[in-house]
């Protein structure tokens, strides 16, 4: 069973006078590769009268760039979808032999391929502590990921805007 969801998001900028706005790029829509079906979608954009180009980043998410011929006293950007949720077992993926224990090393030739993506800023000492509090044991894959997922959701604060 499914559960459909409408989203309404707005962002507004009111100026005091007529300002002249740079070009705006919106990130905003979801990947056509994402799990979760969008029934509809829809991105209004005032002032009415502006042009957009609608482009592609290499990890395949959309981008709305916005340009803006004159000046305004307001820009407002509002996004209204509509989501299907459905039920889906996390844990439905395949796991090469040489990862399924934590913690792993990948092959070079798959290394390469993710270094941006393994670089590693210093942490602040906050995040340093935390890190230290809840590094998985060496363990199943899985049983790592539910561990560190469990310890984000007990230490992580969300605060719930029903607005």
């Amino acid at each position: 069973m499914s559960i459909k969801v409408a989203i309404d998001h707005t962002t507004t900028y009111t100026y005091d006078k007529p300002v002249i706005l740079s070009p705006h790029v919106i990130r905003l829509k979801p990947a056509a590769h994402c799990r979760t079906p969008i029934l509809s979608y829809t991105l209004s954009v005032t002032p009415k009268d502006h042009y957009i180009n609608w482009q592609q980043d290499p990890f395949g998410n959309y981008l709305a760039r916005l340009v803006f011929p004159e000046p305004c006293r307001e820009l407002k950007v509002t996004v209204d979808l509509i989501a299907q949720l459905n039920v889906i077992n996390p844990f439905d993926f395949f796991v090469e032999e040489s990862a399924e224990d934590f913690p792993f090393q990948y092959e070079p030739s798959i290394a390469s391929e993710l270094a941006p993506y393994l670089e590693v800023n210093d942490a602040g000492p906050l995040l340093k502590q935390w890190l230290s509090a809840n590094k998985p044991v060496k363990q199943n894959i899985n049983d790592a990921l539910v561990a560190i997922n469990q310890s984000v959701q007990r230490d992580i604060d969300y605060n719930l805007r029903m607005e």
